[in-house]
């Protein structure tokens, strides 16, 4: 068994040393058609690099910290919310944890929020959906195919339950190109910084949406956050005012009753100036808690600590980084090289095939 399967493996070899050598020959007959087709994908490759060179792309970075909340909202808002009898003050935080977070970086509600979004391009202030379609130099390159009133278009409604189906069908075009280009890693896995980088063929739109981008994560995460917490506030800011208009009721009550009866003579009219000045006690203490318990929620609404910290921000200008010259045209000269032999050998085949039809037809 040993010695035919080594006599197989000879035959194998053989075969391909034959086939290797039967190559040599063609490549010395057709050397120089071979030359003219790899000198071809030659100058085709330097020119898509140079036309590449030429259109780069710059990437704005930067670098922030993703704060950990292990809190629940900070401060006695548990506390606050228990005395009230509710549950769950504050927004759930496992949104913005690990996976998450990168997840949440993906959606496409962020991303139409932030194009919906007024921003300064230099002397010009819109939606930065209006200015990326006017200043995002796509239309002659990888949005070539689209018709030309796709860069005129323009966004008037900022609001996200009710945009037409043609701002839809762009922002979601928009989304994707975006999302693409705009990337989070984190370089390293014992360390807590992440980076944001945005690649763009304009330095300034690159800029401006890496700002952009990085505070409407954070206003959304603000805004679901404190959500439950200023529903919150708002209960206490009623029982606040109920307390207060029962309280005032009362003490009021009280003394028009302590007015009319100077010369209490009979013990029940004392138990009613007794309950109202109970009751009014009561009411005091009551208020004086709710509007503690007030004050120290909007405290804590206060110190409630931003989710991203930047460490190192981008700046303009941004530089464009150095092309590599090579792995392109390289692949263009090894393509060229392939089909020229494919397209030779072809050629030959049909000679060969069209001159023995030739030869038979005259026997």
């Amino acid at each position: 068994m040993q010695e035919i399967e080594s006599n197989e493996n000879q035959n194998n070899l053989k075969s391909v040393l034959i086939q290797v050598l039967v190559i040599v020959p063609f490549l010395k007959k057709e050397w120089k058609k071979i030359a003219l087709g790899v000198l071809l994908g030659l100058l085709i490759g330097i020119g898509i690099e140079i036309k590449r060179s030429r259109e780069g792309t710059v990437k704005s970075k930067i670098i922030f910290i993703l704060e950990n909340d292990n809190g629940g909202g900070g401060g006695g808002l548990a506390d606050i919310a228990s005395s009230l009898g509710i549950g769950g003050a504050t927004a759930g935080t496992s949104l913005f944890s690990g996976e998450n977070f990168q997840e949440l970086l993906k959606t496409r509600i962020i991303y139409r929020k932030a194009l919906l979004t007024k921003v300064k391009y230099g002397n010009q202030e819109d939606y930065f959906g209006n200015i990326f379609l006017e200043h995002c130099q796509l239309k002659d390159n990888e949005w070539g195919h689209l018709p030309p009133q796709f860069f005129t278009y323009r966004f008037n409604n900022p609001d996200l339950n009710s945009l037409s189906p043609e701002d839809k069908n762009l922002l979601n075009t928009i989304y994707s190109y975006l999302k693409d280009n705009t990337i989070v890693t984190q370089s390293n896995s014992k360390s807590s910084f992440q980076t944001l980088s945005v690649e763009m063929k304009s330095d300034t739109l690159a800029y401006v949406w890496s700002k952009l981008f990085l505070k409407t994560v954070t206003d959304y995460y603000i805004e679901t956050k404190t959500k439950k917490s200023k529903e919150l506030l708002k209960v206490m800011e009623n029982r606040v005012d109920s307390l207060q208009s029962a309280l005032y009721y009362t003490q009021g009550k009280l003394a028009n009753y302590n007015d009319q009866n100077q010369q209490i003579i009979f013990q029940r009219a004392r138990i009613i100036a007794e309950r109202l000045q109970m009751t009014s006690s009561q009411l005091q203490g009551l208020y004086f808690e709710a509007s503690r318990n007030l004050d120290n929620l909007k405290f804590s609404l206060v110190k409630e600590a931003p989710l991203l910290t930047i460490i190192e921000d981008t700046e303009l200008p941004i530089l464009r980084g150095n092309y590599t010259y090579g792995p392109v045209t390289f692949i263009s000269v090894l393509i060229s090289f392939i089909l020229t032999c494919f397209v030779i050998y072809l050629y030959n085949l049909y000679v060969e095939f069209y001159s023995n039809k030739k030869l038979n037809k005259n026997d």
